[in-house]
C-alpha cells in the first residue's frame, strides 16, 4: 500500500510540474532527519501458533543526508540512518500454557545512494520544493542481544549481523528559513529483507516519516540574486 501511494504522488508531481526547479548546480546541502520508523512486517519469519511476538512496530529514526547539485533540478543524495528495534520478545506455548521466552534486540543501520529530483523553482507558498527521491541501499541489521529459556522455532537464537541490498523511493518539500538554512517534510519507504533472521525477523521493510533541518551552500559562481532564499 505505501509503495502504491508513493507512486501515485510521484507521477502527480512530476505530471503538475511547469517549471524546472532553480537550485544552482554544484549547490551542497547537508542535515538531520528525525522522525518515526513503522515497519509493515512484524511477525516472526516462520510462522507459528504456539509462538507470539512482542515488539514496537514505530520506532525512533534519526538520519544524516548530503546532497550535491549535479544539474538545477537534480542532486546526488547520500543518507546514512539508524534505528534500534528495542527488545523484541517471543512468549512459547502449548496450549495455554506459556513454556519459554526469549528477548533479542536489533538495530538496523540503512545506507543509501540515489538521485533527489526537485522539479519546482519556489513558485509555491512559502517558496516550497517538492521533491522526489530514490535509489539503492546497503541495510545492515545486527543483534544486540539475545537470552530465553526455550528453543524457538525459525530463530537460530545466535548474535549476529546481516546485510541486505535494496531499494528506497521518497516524496516531500523543503521549505527554505533563511538563504543557507532549510528544513523539511519527507514520506520514505525503505525495502529491507535480511537473508537471515535478525532477531527473529527477516522484513524490516516499513515507511519513515521525518522531520529535517539543514545547511545550503550555494556554489561559490552563483550569485547572491540567484540563491534560494524567502521574500
Amino acid at each position: 500500500m505505501a509503495k502504491r501511494v508513493l507512486t501515485v504522488l510521484g507521477l502527480l508531481l512530476v505530471l503538475s510540474a511547469s517549471v524546472i526547479g532553480g537550485q544552482p548546480r554544484g549547490t551542497t546541502s547537508m542535515g538531520v532527519h528525525l522522525g518515526l520508523f513503522s515497519n509493515s512486517h512484524n511477525d516472526i519469519d516462520r510462522a507459528n501458533s504456539d509462538v507470539k511476538l512482542f515488539a514496537s512496530k514505530t520506532i525512533f529514526y534519526i538520519e544524516g543526508y548530503l546532497n550535491y547539485y549535479l544539474l538545477d533540478f537534480l542532486a546526488l543524495s547520500a543518507n546514512l540512518g539508524s534505528y534500534s528495534k528495542g527488545d523484541i520478545r517471543f512468549d512459547v506455548y502449548e496450549g495455554d500454557v506459556q513454556t519459554g521466552s526469549f528477548l533479542g534486540q536489533a538495530s538496523v543501520y540503512p545506507m543509501q545512494l540515489g538521485l533527489k529530483f526537485s522539479p519546482f523553482d519556489g513558485q509555491l507558498p512559502l517558496k516550497c520544493r517538492p521533491f522526489l527521491e530514490g535509489g539503492g541501499a546497503l541495510i545492515v541489521g545486527r543483534e544486540t542481544a539475545t537470552m530465553g529459556s526455550t528453543y524457538i522455532p525459525g530463530w537460530d537464537g545466535s548474535i549476529g549481523s546481516e546485510t541486505d541490498f535494496n531499494w528506497w523511493a521518497a516524496i516531500g518539500t523543503e521549505i527554505p528559513l533563511s538563504p543557507t538554512i532549510q528544513m523539511d517534510f519527507m514520506v520514505k519507504y525503505v525495502k529491507t529483507n535480511f537473508s537471515g533472521d535478525i532477531a527473529g525477523i527477516k522484513d524490516y521493510s516499513g515507511v519513515q516519516m521525518s522531520i529535517g533541518i539543514g545547511y545550503v551552500r550555494p556554489h561559490k559562481k552563483a550569485g547572491r540574486e540567484n540563491r534560494w532564499q524567502p521574500k
